[in-house]
């Protein structure tokens, strides 16, 4: 397990315990009462955190339930599913049609018309 830890955090939490054990021994009750505040803030602290209050409400009240959330149906989603055709050799190949074609026709025809005349 120690190999995991990296050696200086090891090194700053064998401090850490010195200096604890250095200010306990000076000072025992100080040193509890400073523990057991931090412990009480620690504990307030996670459940505001994950109720959104400091102290937990009184269940003295009728709660009322929460209604479910609809679930989305899993037939229908299978059902929407479908098969992918095999893919083409060339997807991106460029297809030649008669767009702009006629517009080319058209202005040659007229380029020509206009120097024969």
């Amino acid at each position: 397990m120690l190999r995991r830890i990296p050696p200086v955090i090891l090194i700053v939490m064998l401090l850490a315990i010195y200096g604890f054990l250095l200010t306990f021994i000076e000072d025992p009750v100080n040193t509890l009462i400073i523990l057991g505040l931090s412990v009480v803030l620690f504990l307030v602290v996670r459940n505001y955190l994950r109720m959104g209050a400091f102290f937990p409400r009184s269940n003295n009240g009728p709660r009322k339930p929460k209604p479910p959330k609809p679930k989305p149906p899993t037939l229908r989603q299978a059902a929407k599913k479908q098969t992918q055709s095999p893919r083409k050799d060339h997807p991106f190949r460029v297809i030649d049609g008669k767009k702009g074609k006629s517009k080319q026709k058209q202005n040659d025809q007229n380029s020509h018309n206009n120097i024969s005349h």
